[in-house]
């Protein structure tokens, strides 16, 4: 592929909404589970029905609204996120306690759920 493709591939929805929808739902879902504690139970439940919106997305749309859904999907997201780090947030429902806050264990899904939401605004209006 010449570096055009590879520009163009990058701002693509479609390839940022598989990443992080497989991130979503195996890292965000199954992995840190603890089936035996109900709130953990419950989020993780609330995580798969998300990532669920994120597959419709990838699957059953393409072009304008696909690119549409990336940002509607991701965009709070990434701003919730930003939110919660900035009151320091504390996530008490998890079996060990954890609180946001900016540091570099919230880099990777702001990443890609900014790259998600910013692909999705940038093709917005598109035509493809």
């Amino acid at each position: 592929m010449s570096e055009v493709d590879w520009k163009t591939e990058a701002l693509n929805p479609k390839w940022w909404l598989i990443i992080l929808a497989l991130g979503h739902t195996f890292m965000g879902t199954l992995l840190p589970m603890d089936p035996d504690n109900d709130n953990e139970l419950m989020v993780s439940g609330v995580f798969l029905v998300i990532s669920v919106y994120m597959l419709y997305a990838i699957f059953l749309n393409e072009g304008q609204a696909q690119a549409r859904l990336a940002a509607v999907i991701a965009g709070p997201v990434w701003v919730w996120f930003v939110i919660c780090m900035a009151l320091e947030l504390e996530i008490t429902y998890t079996t060990e306690p954890l609180t946001w806050g900016f540091s570099s264990d919230f880099v990777p899904p702001m990443i890609l759920w900014g790259m998600t939401a910013l692909t999705g605004v940038l093709g917005w209006n598109s035509e493809e």
